[in-house]
């Protein structure tokens, strides 16, 4: 098991609260000596994933705990301490082509017969137990399978759908209630490295307060706020409260940084590209407010308690548990809307993310104008949530 030299960074739990069910009467893992848990998704789906590891840990402290995860997913575990492994694999490459159900065959078949010869007493598919995972679970042979499926889909375990949407930290507690275990409630935790930490504060060292954020990047267009109206809102934050700004983002999203950075009447701190996982976990733990759209750096905010004002687009917030809370606020203009109605390229659901030009600003957000979001902010930062 890894014992990493890092740090546990939790989310206070008026955040990341959950209801707990009921303690389970039987215990099906009782005697496992070792599992696998598979964790398909993204940077949030996988942060959503820590309680259920440590969930697992407790009810089985001396049996193996390996984890599949995808490799652009591998910062959030790396140093997760509850588990004995992170088993690595690259994403599809060919989803919404006439390529993916071959593609799709091929590398899960692969990855279940690999996985099958390491034995494992128990497979557990949490959020998103979609087919492909699902036949994951069982070319992988363990006598115990579990995860969300109608009963179709040969798990010994299974937990019925749910009847509306869920977060991924909701249906991960009942992936674990089908097996015996519950949910512990705890936070969401992330472990920056010393490394990381310190390199963090040497990013802002000195800077004045209030320190915000502005995150305008996400894997999807379609949930981007509109370059022009972010520098409008940090100029209307530098001209009021002396805010000092500092611009986050992965090194992809360099582009939308100058296009925020061109209008700033004072520079801001711009760590877009600059910072490792870890190090933005440290950044926006150390924030006032984060403002930004549906994106990791959302999550990672709520994780923490940083205070943050999240600009959502048409997707449901439900999925990724982008709601209002104690230290978050959600402007949402366009309100919630099925995926088909208004992904006219049909990629929303189907693709990893997607930067069409043409769809920035849609499904409402281009109706959210600075002065409102600048409100917003002002009010936030004038009165800090109690705690």
């Amino acid at each position: 098991m890894w014992h990493a030299l890092s740090m546990a960074v939790t989310a206070g739990p008026a955040d990341a609260a959950v209801e707990v069910l009921l303690p389970p009467q039987v215990d099906y893992l009782s005697g496992c000596r070792s599992v696998l848990v598979v964790v398909y998704g993204h940077l949030s789906d996988t942060m959503a994933a820590t309680p259920a590891l440590r969930s697992l840990r407790a009810a089985l402290p001396g049996a193996r705990l390996d984890v599949l995860a995808l490799r652009s997913a591998r910062p959030v575990l790396s140093r997760c301490s509850y588990v004995d492994a992170v088993i690595e694999w690259r994403d599809f490459q060919h989803k919404g082509t006439s390529l993916s159900r071959v593609e799709k065959g091929a590398v899960v078949t692969a990855l279940g017969l690999r996985l099958r010869r390491r034995g494992y007493d128990a497979t557990l598919v949490l959020h998103r137990s979609n087919r492909p995972m699902r036949r994951l679970a069982g070319l992988v042979g363990s006598r115990i399978r579990a995860g969300v499926s109608d009963g179709s889909d040969g798990y010994t375990h299974a937990a019925a759908p749910a009847a509306s949407v869920e977060s991924s930290r909701r249906e991960n507690a009942r992936v674990l209630a089908a097996v015996g275990i519950s949910d512990d409630g705890g936070p969401v935790e992330l472990w920056p490295s010393t490394a990381e930490i310190a390199a963090a504060g040497r990013l802002i060292a000195g800077a004045r307060r209030p320190l915000v954020g502005i995150h305008a990047g996400a894997d999807w267009s379609c949930q981007q706020w509109l370059p022009d109206r972010f520098a409008a809102v940090a100029s209307t934050l530098q001209r009021e409260v002396g805010a000092t700004i500092i611009l986050t983002g992965s090194a992809n999203e360099l582009a939308l940084q100058e296009e925020v950075c061109s209008e700033l009447p004072v520079a801001p701190i711009r760590a877009v590209g600059r910072t490792t996982f870890g190090e933005l976990v440290e950044v926006v733990r150390r924030l006032d407010l984060l403002i930004c759209v549906s994106s990791a750096a959302s999550s990672v905010a709520g994780a923490v308690g940083t205070p943050s004002l999240v600009l959502l687009g048409p997707e449901d917030g439900r999925h990724t548990g982008m709601e209002p809370s104690a230290a978050r606020r959600v402007l949402q203009p366009g309100g919630i809307r099925p995926g088909g109605s208004w992904c006219e390229l049909g990629r929303w659901g189907v693709l990893s993310g997607c930067e069409s030009p043409i769809c920035r600003g849609v499904g409402g957000l281009s109706e959210l104008g600075a002065s409102e979001v600048s409100r917003a902010a002002l009010e936030m930062l004038r009165t800090p949530p109690a705690g």
